[in-house]
Order: C-alpha cells, then sequence, then structure tokens
C-alpha cells in the first residue's frame, strides 16, 4: 500500500509543479484588500503577492485547527485523568474486599421454590421451622 501512495503523492506534486508553471503571472501578481463599511469606513492593505495569501491562509487554517483540537485534547485528558483516579480508587477496594477473610456466618435458607410467592410471610415460616 505504501507503494500507491507515494505514486499518488508524487502525481498531486507534478500537477502542482504544472498548475504553478502555467499560472506563475497571477500567483506573483500583488493583490490589495480592501474593506469599506458603507462609505464610514475605508480600509484598504498593502499589495501582496497571491502566494503570499495562499500560505498565509493555509498557515492560519492550520493554527486555529491545531488550536482547536488541543483545547478539547486538554479536556480530554482531564477526564481520562479523573476516570484513572476514580479506577485506582475501586481496584484498591475491590483488593480489599477479595482480602476479606471467609467467616462461617449464619447464611438464612432460601424459601423452597413452591412456596415462593404463593403464601404469606408466616406460613412460609412455618413451613420452614415445620
Amino acid at each position: 500500500m505504501k507503494p500507491v501512495k507515494w505514486v499518488v503523492l508524487l502525481l498531486l506534486i507534478v500537477l502542482l509543479i504544472a498548475f504553478l508553471i502555467q499560472n506563475i503571472d497571477a500567483i506573483l501578481a500583488p493583490t490589495t484588500f480592501e474593506f469599506r463599511l458603507f462609505g464610514l469606513l475605508h480600509v484598504s492593505s498593502k499589495p501582496i503577492p497571491l502566494y503570499a495569501l495562499i500560505l498565509g491562509s493555509i498557515f492560519g487554517g492550520g493554527l486555529m485547527t491545531a488550536i482547536y483540537l488541543g483545547v478539547g485534547n486538554f479536556r480530554l485528558r482531564g477526564s481520562l485523568r479523573s476516570l484513572q483516579r476514580q479506577n485506582s480508587g475501586l481496584q484498591e477496594e475491590l483488593n480489599s474486599l477479595r482480602n476479606l477473610p471467609i467467616t462461617e456466618a449464619d447464611v438464612p435458607a432460601s424459601r423452597p421454590a413452591e412456596i415462593v410467592g404463593t403464601a404469606s410471610a408466616e406460613e412460609a415460616e412455618e413451613a420452614n421451622t415445620g
């Protein structure tokens, strides 16, 4: 699968270089930004080449994506740390319960199956003792 990825990547690079060579005049042409607000405000930038605009947009988008994903990752790390603490506490509790000595305490016997749900509690006691 790796050779296929390399061939596709190489093909994309060749196409990009062909596009850039054919459009070199447009890419190097200066571009000016203007912002007009109902005749009250008019702001314009210095002329910059189009390639600088494209690279700046790519860099800005990558930076915003990294910040967005970083904040989400930071929240997930906090949640993970909290769940790991809870898990370790529960593991300790489980280990302490496993290490309790087994005692021979009087365990109440369960009722016979034919009495369960058909008689009152007093009749069940009489049947168990009787």
